[in-house]
């Protein structure tokens, strides 16, 4: 590391716990020296003659996962070794690319490849009655027992990425959902494949246990404990009862640190939000604790009263920090999982206002307008990774259509785009000499982070006023400078955005709006013309000092994988401080 950017990580690291430091160094070696540090026979039991006992008695509404029909296209392209995900498809071959080793570029893809959600879906088609069964079943074999034996935890590379522990521990979930779906009969005929099968998988949560993700926590340790469950209730015998102990722990520690009192996930993104309590689902039907289930309940009530606030009138959520418009991040899908459970949740659309002051978001859903402001910290201080340079951003849809949107999240890599999507200049805010208003970097790091301020929500049944700042910009000229925004909305009235960016000397500001695709943007007096379809809208600039104005083509991100063109309606300034501006978005054409 150039030591110009000793600094920058000072920054970073002086807000970690000694605890993920520790882990971090610990796991380093783990990764880097797999055969000194993986025990060979505590991962394949069958290397001494042992079998894992199995046990009954698995909840059937959580296996069997989803009632959607088999994806019969899925079939066709692993005939071919094709692996489509995350909107990209890629040729592996057969046998197959497994991809193993250090990677820089397609990192999410290949840990999403190594999660093995595809052999859950082969296993759904193996266990219907159609003309496809046989050959479903003979692919799932053929895949899990080639990677079995070319993705082994000693195969060099195979630690990287493929046993990335998040991976594992989805792979668990999805391999132990397979077997349950296939049944005593599919399997009666396949006792050696069974045995390779048990055998890895016992290896996998053997693992997973020895590799729980105290370096990253967060949302990381969920998914482990998640892993873990499975294992705890799927094999039998005291290491599989410490599984289940351990999950269990997993599950009420984290619940307590992870659920804020609002109701929304510490990590302030509405994508994991959904991912936890698809997690806490899970746990609440593996584990066996009665007073650890309970509190799993009750977090998931809270956690369903904010997400039914945080969705657009489409359906999906707002893409606010790492976030993406996926299945698993589909509100609906986590209120049909809550109602199979029994667990009575309100899933209608809210009207009014309500702020979410533990999370951090102001909130307004009326007609014709839905209003989303970030009023919040970036994330714990401990594991902002997933958190943006997007301080007091605003999202908003009109009329039913999203029309303000962020800038979504392409990747996990350390590329331009990654960049891009946490910067600042992309998201719907105000950036101040070019820089972001907290310090991200790399791919999952933050620096100098900024801290809200001066937070004032007024949120009522028929109108919402909610004012904040905050200071990611108290470094710039001599300490001063500050953002400062306000946000009106009510029924059948117009959006208004105020923005003030106090200080002294001479800063360039720049601002804008990133539109959803359907729009249309024509220049007009003092601001812009929207249109789709038979609506039309007003964009009006109003300040006193000179802006200089621009539609500009930039990208949107509202997938992983998936990138489509859009415009920005920004405009910029350079002067001496203060600056104010005000945004007025109302219906009507010039």
């Amino acid at each position: 590391m150039p030591f110009e950017d000793l600094p920058r990580l000072l920054r970073t690291v002086r807000h970690l716990r000694p605890s993920q430091l520790y882990w971090r160094a610990r796991y380093t070696m783990r990764r880097r020296y797999p055969a000194v540090f993986t025990p060979r026979t505590a991962s394949l039991p069958t290397a001494n003659g042992f079998v894992p006992p199995l046990r009954a008695g698995l909840p059937a509404s959580i296996v069997t996962f989803d009632s959607a029909s088999p994806n019969d296209e899925r079939l066709n392209q692993l005939s071919r070794g094709t692996f489509k995900h995350l909107n990209v498809a890629r040729e592996l071959g057969w046998p197959p690319e497994w991809l193993l080793g250090a990677r820089d570029r397609d990192r999410l893809w290949i840990v999403t490849l190594h999660d093995h959600r595809w052999a859950y879906e082969l296993a759904r088609l193996a266990s219907l009655d159609n003309q496809q069964r046989h050959e479903a079943g003979e692919l799932f074999v053929q895949y899990l027992s080639d990677w079995i034996e070319r993705c082994d935890l000693l195969v060099p590379g195979a630690c990287h990425l493929a046993w990335n522990a998040y991976a594992t521990a989805t792979r668990i979930g999805w391999w132990i959902r397979s077997a349950q779906r296939l049944g005593p009969a599919w399997w009666s005929s396949r006792g050696d494949f069974q045995r390779r099968f048990c055998s890895s998988l016992w290896g996998q949560a053997d693992y997973l246990a020895r590799n729980i993700e105290w370096d990253l926590r967060g949302n990381h340790l969920l998914r482990d404990a998640v892993g873990l469950a499975w294992a705890g209730r799927f094999f039998d015998g005291p290491r599989a009862a410490r599984w289940l102990r351990t999950a269990t722990a997993l599950a009420a520690d984290q619940v307590r640190e992870q659920v804020l009192a609002d109701g929304g996930h510490f990590e302030r993104s509405p994508m994991y939000h959904l991912h936890v309590m698809h997690d806490l689902l899970d746990l609440s039907a593996l584990i066996e604790d009665p007073t650890v289930r309970r509190e799993i309940e009750a977090a998931l009530c809270r956690m369903a009263d904010f997400a039914r606030w945080a969705r657009h009138p489409d359906g999906g959520i707002p893409l606010l920090n790492d976030a993406a418009l996926e299945a698993t991040s589909a509100p609906e899908g986590v209120f049909h999982r809550l109602r199979q459970g029994r667990l009575e949740v309100d899933d209608s659309r809210p009207h009014g206002g309500r702020h979410f002051s533990d999370t951090g978001l102001a909130v307004w859903h009326g007609a014709p307008w839905t209003v989303f402001f970030d009023v919040g910290p970036i994330g714990p201080d401990y594991q902002p990774g997933h958190g943006h340079a997007d301080n007091l951003s605003l999202e908003c849809s009109y009329d039913g259509l999203r029309l303000f949107v962020d800038p979504g999240t392409y990747s996990y890599d350390r590329d331009e785009r990654r960049a891009s999507d946490r910067s600042t200049a992309a998201h719907n805010t105000v950036c101040v000499d070019r820089t972001d208003s907290s310090e991200v970097w790399h791919i999952f790091r933050v620096g100098r982070r900024a801290r809200p301020c001066d937070v004032d929500v007024r949120a009522e049944q028929n109108a919402l006023e909610a004012s904040a700042a905050h200071d990611g910009y108290s470094h710039l000229g001599g300490g001063s400078v500050i953002h400062r925004r306000r946000v009106q909305v009510a029924d059948g009235g117009r959006l208004v955005i105020v923005d003030r960016v106090e200080g002294q000397g001479r800063h360039r500001v720049e601002g804008g709006w990133l539109l959803e695709p359907g729009w249309a943007a024509l220049p007009s007096a003092r601001g812009w013309e929207l249109r789709q379809g038979a609506r039309t809208l007003r964009v009006v600039l109003d300040s006193r000092a000179e802006l200089r104005t621009a539609s500009e083509n930039r990208p949107w991100h509202p997938q992983f994988g998936l990138e489509l063109p859009t415009t920005r309606l920004a405009w910029e300034w350079e002067g001496v401080l203060p600056l104010e501006t005000t945004t007025i978005v109302e219906p009507g054409g010039g």
